[in-house]
């Protein structure tokens, strides 16, 4: 018998689909912006004008630049509201409140054995955020899972008329991959990471493009991921090689706010929600480990005894 509220329930999960979509989209966005306003800078410190900034680089940067004009002037002199912007996913400064990524941090430390308080100050929020909902950022904020998530899809069609493997690897690897970059970090510099994790060479990418109009070296490292995801597992990067993931999956592995199974409405036997996560997390055994609140399990769990709220103890 499916229990009392569990259209509510399966509307949440869609909702929560739709919100991690939209919110992935609009950090995406937010990227494109932030590198697009270390052009606006330098049009406005060498022209000041959108006429000559027209005739300089064209119409479309004009429209651009009028359109970040009228955005910076909400909150003050658009000269000094920019400053207080800048940074990619490795490292955002928005309103001149930092976002560090915790990878960053660890990279600092490992090669030059300290922090800035910016640094330390950075992240309280994505550390934050995991202490409450687990890895909740692959779901919600990371832009190149939005990618991963496009290439299920395509797999998923593509399914009907080809075969394509889903293998799984040990945690371990991921955790090999951090290891490894950490050293690598040490000796080459931070630059490594650019090739390592999706998200840094997505905003490389953006950036590398949108800023000066060339492409990024990092451009190769999102086709190899996308590559794997398409040919080897359903977002196999995001389950098995990214260390961020796996980072504040441990993190968050008992986080406050998560996804709840009402067990004695679940039906025996039933893998649905097991086989749709694509974190590969088992919700039939109330794992919240790696989960990210997405809500996949929730829309198509049959008797709807998902939820999200706070974790039985």
């Amino acid at each position: 018998m499916v229990r009392n509220g569990s259209a509510s329930n399966s509307r949440l999960g869609k909702y929560l689909l739709v919100l991690s979509v939209i919110t992935r989209a609009s950090v995406l966005l937010m990227l494109c912006t932030l590198a697009f306003w270390t052009t606006y800078a330098n049009l406005k410190l060498g022209y000041n004008h959108p006429r000559l900034v027209e005739l300089s680089s064209g119409k479309a940067t004009r429209i651009a630049y009028e359109w970040s004009e009228a955005f910076l002037s909400l909150f003050g002199e658009p000269e000094e509201v920019v400053r207080t912007m800048g940074g990619m996913t490795w490292s955002i400064r928005l309103f001149g409140v930092p976002f560090t990524d915790p990878i960053a941090a660890l990279s600092l430390l490992a090669k030059d054995h300290s922090w800035t308080p910016a640094i330390a100050f950075g992240l309280i929020v994505p550390l934050g955020l995991a202490l409450l909902f687990g890895r909740v950022f692959c779901g919600y904020i990371c832009p190149a899972s939005l990618g991963f998530y496009v290439i299920s899809r395509i797999r998923r069609l593509l399914e009907r008329f080809f075969y394509f493997p889903d293998l799984e690897v040990p945690r371990a690897v991921s955790w090999g991959v951090l290891a490894g970059g950490l050293v690598a970090a040490v000796w080459t510099g931070h630059g490594v990471w650019v090739f390592v994790l999706p998200y840094f060479a997505m905003g490389q990418t953006i950036f590398q493009s949108i800023a000066f109009g060339t492409l990024s070296a990092a451009a190769g490292s999102l086709v190899v991921m996308a590559l794997l995801d398409l040919l080897l597992g359903k977002q196999f990067t995001c389950r098995w090689l990214c260390p961020t993931g796996r980072l504040l999956g441990a993190i968050g592995r008992k986080p406050v706010i998560t996804v709840r199974r009402d067990a004695p409405n679940c039906k025996e036997g039933c893998t649905s929600c097991a086989v749709v996560c694509p974190l590969h997390v088992d919700p039939r055994n109330d794992e919240t480990r790696d989960c990210s609140v997405c809500g996949e399990c929730i829309t198509i769990c049959p008797t709807q005894c998902l939820s999200i709220g706070m974790k039985k103890r």
